[in-house]
Parts: structure tokens; sequence; C-alpha cells
């Protein structure tokens, strides 16, 4: 019974000409730069390319230089349209290689469409290589090429251009007349952005652009580890990184940077987060720069890096803890792709109570996504030690999810048990009372709103059991001046304002986790929610977003707890909720 005081698949909106859509694998906003056309430079091995008046070649009108890059705005056979420098003509599509380059060189026109991508979510980088696309476009002239750019939102680049002829050029074109799925080559996992462009005599208008997401383990960012020197004792790990335990007598790691000044961030993940560590910047003179010391408890960290060091010093503090990985980034780094966790804020709007690492996208489906994008504070807790691999998934989980708040990790031991009693007894062995810590919790967050699994356990295990349970239990106590008066005094008591649990049958509340955050976009806490959960790797065979969380539904929930009244809509778990 609730206890409490007082008792649509939306359409994808088709998608209008000349916009960047929300897109960015870990915001809304898209890093595609504005005027991005396709180009082309003169291929490997190249010198010089000619460029005709025509593609029979009747007169030579000018010569691409190599190093020297050209506007793409038509194609025809075997050549590409181009144009620089004042000049206008053909060039053999053999002797070129096609690149993207930003400017004010794609043209507006009046564009009307309806075009649409058959799927954005994608299961895998060989699905994604052939999109299948459909609708119409009209234009003020009649089109003779379209381009179809793939913008890597995590790497910040063009990662592939397709050019396809319109053999007959019209003004009102059904888009599967010239190709009915975009064939690219090769792809690589992550979010990207889609644009369609068309060319007409030798113009080029903005058609189409649409996010995607392609599942799969992300591609290395590429680190300058090879150009800095590491002090003794540093191993060397796939992909660049670097690892280093520290020992009696070598307990700092120095670093020396690159003499031209190009490092800018050093990336560190710990094995287990830090008590503190010291990091001290040097010039070139080795004088002291500057000293830093953090205690963010963090299991991953960013350190900027100033202009003028040229060796890095770095210290911890504890036994027993080394650095998993550490890179080294120039100033190139793509900002998506660099996780800089935040502290959890002071004062929650929202807190997920999740019993391992993954049921907060598995079985809470849109909830953290829908809470960020709605500017909420909000603060992750897993109960659970399900290893330091999974560790590192929730990290890229949450933070491709839209959350930029460290999340909290109780570890507790993960263990599948037959009843809730066992599964507190193997809580309990770590030398807490799990029921005291969620109250503590609680307390120093003092969150609005409180959303936690099933009661029932979703597929019945006893650890999700045992999470409702304490968070459940854990309200009135958090309000009882009486219990813990050590998180008492430190934090006073709290009401939390309402509590939902997954698949609680009483006063039930369905989330629309489909609904498009932006009516251009078909990005949606759903979409964000997969994204977040295909970073789970680890669990991508044994729970699927399309089979679990559709029979144990994510979109329900119920009202176990409301200090607001109940609610009336049954649609958002915010009713009634005022956030700052």
């Amino acid at each position: 019974m609730m206890k409490h005081r007082i008792g649509l698949l939306l359409t994808v909106l088709l998608l209008l000409a000349s916009l960047f859509f929300a897109c960015g694998a870990y915001a809304l906003e898209s890093t595609c730069p504005a005027g991005l056309t396709a180009a082309a430079a003169p291929a490997r091995g190249e010198s010089e390319v000619a460029v005709y008046s025509d593609t029979a070649r009747t007169e030579r009108v000018g010569k691409l230089k190599k190093g020297v890059t050209c506007q793409v705005v038509g194609a025809s056979g075997k050549y590409y349209r181009v144009a620089f420098d004042g000049i206008e003509g053909y060039a053999l599509k053999s002797k070129l290689y096609l690149k993207a380059e930003a400017g004010e060189k794609t043209r507006t026109g009046n564009v009307i469409t309806d075009i649409a991508l058959d799927q954005y979510l994608f299961n895998s980088t060989g699905q994604a290589k052939n999109m299948a696309i459909r609708g119409t476009v009209q234009t003020d002239a009649p089109l003779d090429a379209l381009f179809f750019i793939l913008w890597d939102e995590r790497l910040q680049k063009t990662e592939q251009i397709v050019v396809k002829e319109v053999k007959d050029p019209a003004a009102n074109l059904n888009i599967r007349d010239v190709c009915k799925k975009i064939e690219f080559s090769s792809m690589t996992a992550g979010r990207k952005t889609l644009l369609i462009q068309g060319a007409s005599d030798g113009k080029v208008v903005d058609i189409f652009s649409a996010p995607v997401y392609v599942c799969g383990k992300f591609k290395p960012l590429r680190n300058i580890n090879d150009q800095c020197k590491f002090s003794a004792g540093m191993n060397k790990k796939n992909q660049g990184g670097r690892s280093w335990t520290p020992s009696k007598g070598k307990d700092t790691l120095t670093i020396t940077l690159p003499d031209d000044g190009s490092a800018a961030l050093m990336t560190i993940e710990w094995r287990f987060p830090a008590e503190s560590f010291t990091v001290e910047f040097l010039n070139e003179n080795k004088k002291t720069i500057g000293t830093e010391t953090y205690a963010t408890g963090f299991y991953a960290d960013a350190v900027d890096i100033p202009a003028e060091a040229r060796q890095v010093r770095l210290s911890l503090t504890g036994k027993d803890n080394n650095v998993r990985n550490l890179c080294v980034y120039d100033a190139n780094y793509p900002d998506n792709a660099v996780q800089k966790w935040q502290p959890v804020a002071e004062k929650l709007d929202l807190m997920v109570f999740s019993p391992h690492q993954d049921d907060e996208l598995l079985f809470m489906g849109g909830t953290i996504p829908y809470a960020c994008q709605k500017g909420a504070d909000v603060g992750v807790v897993y109960m659970t030690n399900c290893g330091r691999s999974r560790y590192t998934e929730t990290l890229d989980g949450l933070w491709t999810a839209g959350l930029r708040n460290h999340p909290i990790f109780l570890g507790w031991r993960n263990q599948k048990v037959n009843n809730t009693s066992i599964a507190l007894k193997t809580w309990k062995m770590k030398g807490v009372d799990p029921q005291q810590e969620v109250v503590r919790l609680i307390r120093q967050y003092r969150p609005e709103v409180i959303v936690g699994p099933d009661p029932e356990g979703e597929y019945g295990h006893a650890q999700h059991k045992l999470t409702a349970k304490l968070v459940a239990d854990a309200i009135p106590l958090a309000m009882d001046e009486s219990y813990d008066p050590e998180s008492v005094q430190a934090y006073g008591t709290w009401e939390v304002k309402k509590v939902y649990l997954h698949l609680y049958k009483e006063n039930r509340i369905e989330m629309d986790w489909s609904q498009p955050f932006s009516p251009d976009s078909p990005i949606s806490p759903i979409f964000l929610a997969k994204e977040g959960y295909d970073k789970h790797r680890s669990q991508q065979k044994a729970y699927s977003m399309n089979r679990e969380a559709e029979t144990f539904d994510n979109k329900i929930f119920g009202l176990y707890y409301t200090a607001v009244g109940p609610d009336e809509a049954k649609n958002d778990i915010f009713e009634h909720i005022d956030l700052q």
C-alpha cells in the first residue's frame, strides 16, 4: 500500500533542412562545424592534379597542387566537379581523396524534404555500413549530385564522405532513385551526425541532418604518450596507455613532456579511488610552477597541464593502489571523449539506487538522461562491486547517457543468493550497516526524488529486492532524529518528497522515454540510455535493452511514497517537484 502523508511513442518528426540537431554522444548539441562540406585534395603520390573544363578534357583550366584543398560541387562518372581559387572544372576521382572542410562554402536554398532514415540506432558497425534511407527532396534547381558526410561526434572529425551522382538531375527528387542505402566502406562505434547535401550546377545546399548511433567498442583516443618520457616502473599498456604501481622508494612518478609545450591534459584511471594525489608542474628549468592536491575519490581524474610545463611529478597517498591507465593528450583532444567528472552535487533533485552496474539503465530506462536533460542534479548510487572492469564500463555508460557527476560506489559484495536475509548478511561482511549507510546518503544529499529497483527483484534477484527494501525503509528513518545521531549531527534529518520503485504495483506511472527532447531530432531518453548501456560491453550477450528492458518494462514505476500528494498526470517522476 502506498505510504504517504496525504494518503506516446511520438513519431520522429520529419527532419528539416539546414538543421544541425541535438547530437554529440555526451550532450545534445552537435560538435559538427558550421558550413561543413565535401572537399578534396591530391591523393598520396600526386604532386598536382589537372582540372579540365569538362569530362571530355576539352581544355585544361587549372591544376590542384599538393597541399591545396578544393570544394567538391558535383560528380560525373569518373570525375568530381571541383572549385578553388576562382577555378571550376573536373578532376579525376582516382587522383583525389575526399575530406570535409568547414567554412562559408555551403549555400542555403529553399528545400522541402521528408527524408528519414529507417533507423537511427545500429546494433553493430557492420549493420551501420548500409544505412537505409527514404523520402523526397524538392529544391529551387535540379540536383545533379548528393553528398553524404558522416561526422564522428566523439572524435570530432569527419569519418567518411560518399558522393553520389544523380543520373537524371531533378528539382523534385526521390532519394531512393539515387540510392536506397548509404554505403559506407567502414564504420567505428559511437555517435555520428549524418549530413546530406545536394549539388546543383556548382552550388551546394543543405538537405538533411540527423544523429545516429553505432554500437560497439569505442576507438581509442590518440595520445602523445610516445612523445613523453616516464620514470622507471611505468609499464606500457595497449593503445599507448601507461600503468604504474608505487613502491617503497619509488612513490613518485615523473613524466617528461614534449619540449614544444604541446601537452595539455593528463587523464588518470585508478585501480581504487586515491585517498589523495598531488601533481607538481615544472618548467624547462625544472622549477616548480604549480602544485595541486586532489582528493576527489574518483575512479577517473583529468588534470589540465599548463602550457609552460615540461615535467609532471605525480605522487599519491594510501597503500595498495596504483595507476591503472595514464594518458597525456595535446590540445587537440576531443572534449566529448574525455571524462572530466564533477563531485556529486551537495543537494540532489534525483537519487538513483542501482543494485549493480548496469541496472540503472537496463531496468530504469531513460531515468538518468531524462533528468539530466531537464537540468536536474542527479546522483547515482551503486550497491555492489561487480568487478573493476565493470566500474570503467559504468563510467563510460553514465558519461554517454549525459551524467557529469561521478557516481557513488558502495562496493558491497555481489553475489546471487536465495533471499534478502542472506543478501543482507553478505553486505554486512564489510563491517557496515547497509540500512544506516542508505539513510546517511539520503541525509547528506537531500534528494527530492528517489528511484529504486523492483521490490520483487525484476527477475527475482535478492540483491535487487534488498536494495528496494533498504530504500523504502530508509524514508521514515531519514526523518527520525533518534536514528543514527551521528549523521543527524552531520547532516540533519531529511524528508524525501517522492519515492518511485520500478514495477511497484500500486500508484503506477508510465514514463514515455521515447519522446524526443526536441521535435527536430530522434534523440530521446531511451536513445541516450541505449547508448549508455552499449558501453557495458561485458553484459551485451547476457542482457539486452531490447529484451530485458521490455520484459521488465523500464517505463513503469510505482509511487511508493509521496509528501506532495498523489500523481495526477502519471507520466513524470518530477510531477509536483520544483526543479531549481
